[in-house]
């Protein structure tokens, strides 16, 4: 009663949740010319529809897609909904905060997260990565609800998210595990295994994820082989000895401590507070192993993972991983918090969200100011000149919109999607990369490709055109020039070749 009388929670949570909503909306939209390139390549798939990619799962992709439609500029919209997946998040760490600890610890427990770098740097971007953070957020709520509260509501809507959560990454098996272990080895898991729920729940999640097994298999899973070929049976990243077991899991383990030593700054005056000694922090044993489950299980289970296997560890594969690790904490530390050190963290975890908020951003507009290879970047492209000119060529020869626009797979994805014509793209010339078409539809429909050279795979691709699409014709080649926000002396040459693939006519 003490706590709801000197704080109004939903205020306190408005504040983090508005702070995340605009200003990492609107800063990023101001200083980036461009959406991230993983984005961009995530809406040019999200257009077309398909129940899956050559890459991963289709959710991402479609929902960046919608949100991407909603405006012509394409990218504000995004910006948003990137957002909205973090606040999202923010509640439903918040509300399953509130099952363990009180006003103030509930609250801290989101405030905190902007001591996670997953959550207050590089989150201007929409990718199966970040859409994880309220997938799996919302799914660990409705799990522990469905338990605890033996509902089959909540079990029906656990089922949805968790086949939600496999359409957005396959990653999702690894947050699955710990949930099975809960139920299979505690008595509220095992009482819920008696009931109709959890299988119920499964089976919505298969129905939800059946379309995109058949999609694989139609396609001889190539997104599984894409996992596959470039991280599990993949020699480039390591020493292929033994030494990788134990290489990969060490590096994995350093770089996230970098993206959550600031959290541990910030949980200071939480270290040094009393220890709280009244029923507020009494756990059951089911609440106790949960919250480890969720906080620890998914690390701990990648680990293995890397030292079983030897494979590289990505270290933003970890991105939804820390969600629930300041709740964690608190209940380990059950410190006291009253009002003062409550505003304390909160102002300090506010202040350290607004400093990487512009440490981020600064950098992004001064980078054309401190590297000579800044306009490597996507954001300091000229997508949208480069896209307008293909558009423009193909209206010199034909009074339609151009049906299909080709070039090295990222320059497709990148420039299509800010294209007023909407083409089909041909992602390198490959129909590997491009499993929503074939060469042979290419020739009927004709459209214009693009290439630059000196990228990766530029080589190639210009091969595949060459061999495949032996009457492409060669149009012009434009020189373009990056776009910084500030002014930079010498700017590079960014020079684009365009060839015409008439229509078989």
């Amino acid at each position: 009663m003490e706590n709801k009388q000197t704080i109004k929670p939903y205020q306190w949570l408005a504040l983090i949740c508005g702070f995340q909503l605009i200003f990492w909306t609107v800063v990023p939209w101001l200083v980036r010319n461009t959406l991230h390139s993983d984005t961009l390549e995530g809406i040019a798939w999200g257009n077309l529809w398909q129940w899956g990619y050559d890459k991963h799962p289709p959710l991402a992709a479609w929902a960046s897609a919608v949100f991407a439609n909603m405006s012509e500029s394409v990218d504000f919209p995004v910006y948003v909904f990137a957002q909205l997946c973090i606040v999202l998040t923010f509640i439903a760490i918040w509300k399953l905060a509130k099952e363990y600890l009180n006003d103030y610890g509930a609250l801290l427990a989101v405030f905190l997260l902007q001591g996670i770098l997953f959550y207050s740097n590089r989150v201007e971007r929409v990718t199966p990565d970040t859409l994880q953070h309220p997938i799996w957020a919302w799914l660990a709520l409705t799990f522990y609800w469905a338990v605890t509260r033996e509902s089959l509501k909540y079990w029906l809507l656990t089922g949805v998210l968790a086949g939600l959560a496999v359409l957005t990454k396959y990653q999702a098996a690894i947050f699955f595990i710990p949930l099975f272990l809960l139920l299979l080895f505690t008595v509220d898991g095992r009482k819920s295994l008696g009931t109709v729920g959890p299988w119920l729940g499964g089976v919505i999640a298969t129905v939800i994820v059946i379309p995109h097994i058949i999609w694989l298999y139609e396609h001889n899973f190539a997104a599984v082989g894409y996992l596959e070929d470039n991280y599990v049976e993949s020699t480039r990243y390591g020493s292929g000895t033994w030494m990788d077991h134990l290489i990969f899991p060490w590096r994995f383990i350093t770089s996230n401590l970098g993206n959550v030593l600031l959290l541990f700054l910030l949980m200071i005056p939480l270290f040094r507070a009393t220890k709280q000694k009244n029923k507020v922090f009494s756990q059951t044993m089911f609440k106790k192993w949960f919250l480890l489950a969720i906080a620890a299980g998914p690390f701990v289970f990648t680990l293995l993972f890397g030292l079983i296997t030897g494979e590289k560890l990505v270290p933003r594969w970890a991105t939804p991983y820390f969600a629930w690790l300041p709740l964690l904490l608190m209940v380990w530390l059950k410190p006291e918090i009253d009002l003062q050190r409550f505003k304390r963290v909160a102002f300090w975890s506010l202040f350290a969200g607004f400093v990487l908020l512009t440490l981020r951003s600064g950098y992004l507009y001064y980078k054309p100011q401190i590297s000579d290879k800044y306009w490597r970047s996507v954001e300091f492209q000229p997508l949208k000149a480069q896209m307008s000119k293909a558009e423009e060529l193909w209206a010199q020869h034909y009074d339609y919109p151009i049906p299909y626009f080709g070039g090295l797979h990222y320059d497709v994805a990148e420039m299509g999607v800010y294209s007023k014509d909407k083409p089909i793209p041909f992602m390198g010339l490959n129909e590997a990369e491009s499993l929503w078409m074939t060469n042979e539809d290419f020739r009927k429909g004709g459209g214009i490709i693009a290439l630059t050279d000196g990228k990766r795979e530029s080589e190639n691709v210009r091969r595949r055109m060459n061999e495949n699409f032996p009457t492409a014709e060669f149009l012009e080649t434009v020189i373009f020039k990056p776009i910084p926000k500030v002014e930079v002396e010498n700017k590079p040459d960014l020079p684009v070749h365009y060839y015409l693939l008439r229509p078989d006519e």
